[in-house]
């Protein structure tokens, strides 16, 4: 769990006000690549051991082409579906689909500069949740064929960055209790369960994780504390 920092000037409607106008602020702030100037160039090693390299951009659904739409709902199903089943959970297909569409809807997307073509994507949300600023993640898929490279791990650190300079304090994500592999990947992360609220759903918990931003406001409350 993540302790809420409540400022000791302010109430807390007038505090959870305020994050609701801030996350407003972020869900309107188009040009997200300017958060993340250092993270858009991706180099990884391929098998013949010649590097390669991918470009990032980050990008409001608004401004991305139905192709994009298509190929990102594949996407998770090629990841997804097989797994849905095996956990006896049904692929929702036509609901998976509408979500990309929706007007808050945020990509994180990898793609190849040569040919434009996508490889790999978060889909996230600005919200406030569990008393923080928040990013919600509610997709993270790579292509088979670029996975074992660092790429997931690379985005999640690239979104990670975007929060913090936009001033969200934690990411979230929920994960299926049974899928091992993907809260093993989140963990090394920095991601941890949050047993503050329980899941509407049994079958799913969720995992968050502090960005810099959190971490930089809990040293000064402590250090003003410790001044008392």
């Amino acid at each position: 769990m993540v302790e809420r920092l409540l400022p000791t000037e302010i109430s807390e409607a007038k505090y959870t006000r305020f994050q609701k106008q801030y996350m407003a602020l972020a869900t309107r702030f188009a040009n997200l690549d300017a958060a993340i100037p250092e993270c858009r160039v991706f180099r990884y090693k391929r098998q013949s051991g010649n590097y390669a390299e991918l470009k990032i951009m980050c990008k409001r659904m608004q401004d991305l082409q139905r192709s994009f739409m298509e190929w990102a709902y594949h996407s998770a199903e090629r990841s997804l579906k097989r797994k849905y089943q095996q956990y006896g959970f049904r692929w929702r297909k036509y609901t998976s689909y509408a979500d990309l569409f929706l007007k808050w809807a945020r990509f994180l997307i990898a793609y190849d500069s040569a040919t434009y073509y996508p490889v790999g994507y978060i889909f996230f949300r600005f919200v406030v949740a569990r008393g923080h600023t928040a990013v919600t993640i509610h997709g993270l898929h790579v292509e088979e064929q670029y996975r074992n490279h660092g790429l997931g791990t690379h985005l999640i650190k690239t979104l990670e960055i975007l929060a913090h300079r936009l001033g969200v304090e934690i990411l979230i994500v929920g994960v299926a209790r049974r899928d091992t592999a993907l809260k093993r990947f989140l963990r090394r992360q920095g991601f941890v369960a949050d047993k503050s609220e329980m899941s509407v759903n049994a079958e799913y918990e969720t995992l968050v994780a502090p960005t810099m931003c959190y971490k930089i406001m809990a040293a000064l409350r402590e250090s003003a504390m410790s001044l008392k």
